[in-house]
């Protein structure tokens, strides 16, 4: 099968190059053969330029019109109800309004190869169509070989598709052949020895074309590898409607609009959509992060919350419980040391359910928290002690108050802050100031130690160290400005404002 794909996939592509150049480069033949002013027209070619322009055997000819190039001259002749004009010039533009179509034929046809041995059945019928649409040029081309060249691989190609991958059946494939054979030298003989019979040979001939390319789109399209592309493709957003109507209107103005630059602007446009198209997923991936990533990470964070208030609860209510209770037993037999140990574990494990959710910042609001988080770095033996000096000025009542989440969010960065001034600031002194509202907080955490210079505090940054990126995804879920200053040697600090909007 790959063999044959390739094949029909070449071949496709080669008649859709000879088509672009032929609409591009060649003069069209009248395909009329007649004798001197005064004499008359011994014969037409059917489907020839001179046949569609109305010229028939048996005409007059009144004049010939020449002129310095061959595309000056201008046949005319007389029949039996009016007069019939065959200009050269006219039918080479026309032929030249082909070529947008031919470059776009090309263009499937060349994808079409180039993906021939990956996706045979499909690229080789992609490649049929693409050299179909390439051949049109041939057949207006005039020349008895060329045109009836052009005529029979528009039948040929897609009963070559058909017969040779398209249908598993042989029964099938020899009446798609002997069909085409027999449509084909219909078409012939009427062509050439029997113009009387050329209308319903001509349309037997398309109406054959036109089935059996149905035939291979039905055949070729894998319904199950597009219901997989579809359902991979994801919801369709508005972008992929933008994309589909502008593929849709190049293929319009490459088929309908004779105008070559408007037929150059829709390719222009066709081919960075189609691009679009083809690599959408990671795009709309991006586009989704930029639109959607403050609401994520906000979510993200609000889940890390909950599960921090989960972990929390069940610390407290099951085994701190039942520590407790073997530390009452254990208490009660005089002969068991265990009792401190299990007491210090205990501590270990309130401390953790604390840090997790602090009761104190959800019962009392985040003024007091704060305190209870200077108090419980103090308490941990650092010789870099906290002071607090706030102006807090909210309540303990939730509508006196900073919102959950800000005060949640805020207590975090405080607390990220501090304990990297704890760790890292070299250090004696971390003071936490600022001022508390309702709808406002500004505060500040500074230390006296070492500090950064501006090439240390870069390094830091990009590195992702002194927890900013946390602190930074926290401020902007809540819509606080965050900054961080840092100087050696005066120390570091980090100011974080929010209000009510």
């Amino acid at each position: 099968m790959r063999a044959a794909a390739a094949g029909l996939a070449a071949f496709g592509l080669g008649v859709a190059i000879w088509g672009a150049a032929t609409a591009a480069l060649d003069i069209p033949e009248a395909g009329v053969d007649f004798q001197a002013p005064g004499g008359v027209v011994s014969s037409v070619l059917p489907g020839a330029p001179g046949w569609y322009s109305g010229i028939r055997a048996g005409q007059t000819v009144v004049e010939l019109r020449t002129g310095p190039t061959e595309l000056d001259w201008v046949l005319h002749a007389r029949g039996p109800s009016a007069d019939q004009y065959l200009p050269i010039r006219g039918i080479t533009a026309e032929l030249r309004a082909m070529v947008p179509r031919s470059l776009g034929a090309l263009l499937v046809a060349l994808f079409a190869a180039a993906a021939a041995l990956r996706w045979p059945r499909p690229a080789a019928g992609v490649a049929v169509v693409a050299g179909m649409v390439g051949a049109v040029p041939l057949m207006f081309e005039g020349h008895p070989l060329v045109s009836s060249f052009g005529g029979l691989v528009m039948l040929a190609l897609p009963i070559a598709w058909l017969a040779s991958i398209g249908l598993r059946d042989g029964r099938r494939r020899l009446l798609a052949i002997v069909a085409a054979l027999a449509v084909g030298a219909a078409w012939l003989v009427a062509r050439f020895v029997a113009p009387a019979a050329w209308e319903p040979a001509e349309t037997a001939r398309t109406g054959a074309s036109l089935a059996a390319v149905a035939a291979t789109a039905w055949v070729a399209i894998d319904r199950r590898m597009v219901r997989s592309a579809i359902e991979s493709f994801g919801p369709p957003t508005a972008l992929d409607l933008v994309g589909l109507a502008l593929i849709a209107g190049a293929a319009v103005s490459l088929w309908v609009v004779a105008d070559a630059s408007v037929s150059v602007i829709g390719l222009a446009i066709a081919v960075p959509t189609l691009a679009y198209l083809r690599f959408r997923r990671p795009f709309v991936a991006a586009l989704d992060r930029l639109r959607y990533g403050d609401v994520r990470e906000r979510a993200s964070i609000d889940a890390v919350e909950a599960e921090r208030g989960r972990l929390a609860r069940e610390i407290h209510d099951e085994p701190l419980q039942e520590l407790s209770g073997v530390i009452s037993r254990l208490e009660s037999t005089p002969e068991a040391a265990e009792a401190g140990a299990l007491r210090d574990v205990a501590a270990h494990l309130r401390a953790v359910a604390t840090d997790l959710q602090p009761p104190v910042l959800e019962d009392l609001g985040l003024g007091p928290a704060i305190g209870f988080l200077a108090q419980r770095a103090n308490a941990k033996g650092s010789s870099v002690r906290v002071t607090v000096g706030l102006d807090d000025r909210t309540g303990t009542g939730r509508l006196d108050r900073l919102p959950p989440e800000v005060e949640i969010a805020l207590y975090r960065i405080l607390q990220e802050a501090v304990g990297n001034a704890q760790r890292h600031s070299g250090g004696w002194r971390v003071e936490v100031s600022g001022v508390l509202a309702p709808g406002l907080a500004r505060l500040t955490v500074r230390d006296d130690g070492v500090g950064l210079d501006e090439d240390a505090l870069r390094d830091a940054r990009r590195q992702g160290r002194l927890g900013m990126d946390s602190m930074r995804a926290r401020a902007a879920a809540i819509g606080a400005d965050l900054r961080f200053a840092s100087s050696a040697p005066h120390g570091t600090a980090i100011t974080v404002r929010w209000s009510r909007s």
